[in-house]
């Protein structure tokens, strides 16, 4: 286990947070470049949960603590754990074979690397003790608000961010509620691992 006051992981923690903050700046380049929406541009959750991974690397960078951490601390640096892991998962399972517009380097970046980046930072300075699943589920407030937001938008406007939450691609919204209760019931699993990890490795370690 690594102090988060190490240089080797406050300058590991700055350089993927620049590099993802790059990623992200050329694929709104090429989205500004093909005139598409900067509003449908920043409603991917792939993007979104980059920059909150960006900001909380950044965060934990700059202002590093001393252990015992407290409990919100934890909480920030475990919700980019579990979005990342989503987007990563979820690129893998069903959008790796779709043909996507995007920059390849950017692809890369925000839906391989990233995802292995957090979760390598979680292992690197694992939780304290008393961090649990029942106060990591808060984790899901997120995900679950921008489920809604993308659902209620995409009935309104007719656009999706992706095809699998799209109800006339997926044969209607019945298919599409599977796919989300799916994600969510995925989601939970990652919770209880990432808490699960984390406490072990410290365990291990310490």
């Amino acid at each position: 286990m690594l102090s988060s006051t190490s240089r080797w992981v406050r300058s590991y923690r700055i350089f993927f947070a620049v590099l993802a903050l790059i990623a992200l700046a050329a694929q709104l380049l090429q989205s500004l470049g093909a005139e598409r929406s900067t509003v449908d541009f920043f409603s991917y959750f792939t993007i979104q949960s980059n920059l909150i991974a960006v900001a909380v690397l950044l965060w934990v960078a700059l202002k590093p603590v001393q252990a015992p951490e407290p409990l919100s601390r934890d909480l920030i640096r475990g919700a980019p754990v579990l979005y990342l892991a989503i987007t990563g998962i979820v690129f893998a399972l069903l959008l790796s074979d779709m043909p996507l517009v995007t920059v390849p380097f950017a692809n890369t970046v925000l839906h391989k690397l990233m995802p292995v980046v957090m979760v390598a930072d979680w292992l690197l300075e694992p939780p304290g003790r008393d961090l649990s699943f029942r106060s990591a589920i808060s984790w899901l407030i997120y995900p679950i608000a921008w489920l809604v937001y993308t659902m209620v938008r995409g009935a309104l406007i007719d656009w999706y961010p992706y095809p699998f939450l799209n109800p006339e691609v997926m044969g209607g919204y019945g298919n599409v509620m599977l796919i989300i209760a799916s994600i969510i019931t995925t989601a939970l699993i990652l919770i209880w691992l990432i808490v699960w990890i984390g406490r072990s490795v410290r365990k291990w370690v310490g």
